[in-house]
């Protein structure tokens, strides 16, 4: 496996790049065509992107929202189920901390993740996190419960 890393492209292809979030259960496919438009906004207007190719096949990505010295917050790791088990999220994890070493890391995720990101160094805590849910995915789920 051939796998190349690269940090300098965050308008990633929107079509591979929705593809990667259905493989790994974090969309239906039922996105708005508004949503399917700006499937990658998230990634061009993040901080800093490191995506994973195999050939021009995007396998893996992940996004960080940072102010660049105090906190840094990892968003949507994601590996194409068949590569994973390679390291190819690890490497992904390990790439954005060293671009910023300094940075506290924070990343929201599931009980049944979170060993993953311990595995990789992060430490549980009991810091509650209030949130105001993203209008687009509201609608979303809207629409779902009424099929």
């Amino acid at each position: 496996m051939n796998i190349r890393y690269n940090d300098t492209r965050k308008d990633l292809p929107q079509e591979q790049l929705r593809r990667l979030f259905m493989l790994v259960g974090w969309s239906d496919g039922s996105e708005t065509p508004e949503q399917k438009e700006h499937y990658n906004i998230g990634f061009i207007n993040s901080t800093f992107v490191v995506s994973a190719w195999d050939d021009e096949h995007l396998v893996g990505a992940v996004r960080v929202l940072s102010d660049k010295v105090f906190r840094s917050v990892i968003y949507d790791l994601l590996v194409d189920p068949e590569y994973q088990n390679n390291g190819i999220g690890s490497e992904l994890v390990e790439r954005c901390i060293k671009h910023f070493p300094k940075s506290e890391w924070l990343v929201q995720t599931t009980e049944q993740v979170a060993s993953y990101y311990e595995k990789l160094g992060f430490k549980v805590n009991n810091d509650a996190f209030l949130t105001i849910p993203c209008a687009l995915f509201t609608v979303v789920h809207k629409q779902q419960e009424l099929l």
